[in-house]
């Protein structure tokens, strides 16, 4: 069984959360205040973009570690 690295994974979830959070975005020319109030759709919009700063950072501190474990 061929399972995908960890880097494969992360860019794949920050790749998913960037394009749900821009489709999100792209719906502010639907009138989707029928689904969700103005309040709640910033907070979909600013929780993925947090989500998808989180895997970024993730994936920075996990390739410092490992530059730093193989120069040991």
């Amino acid at each position: 069984m061929n399972i995908p690295s960890a880097n494969t994974l992360t860019n794949g979830t920050a790749y998913f959360l960037t394009f749900v959070s821009l489709a999100v975005a792209g719906l502010s020319t639907f009138d989707w205040l029928t689904f969700f109030t103005p309040e709640q759709s910033l907070k979909i919009v600013a929780g993925l973009n947090l989500l998808g700063l989180l895997v970024k950072s993730w994936m920075l501190t996990a390739e410092q570690m490992a530059k730093n474990m193989a120069a040991k």
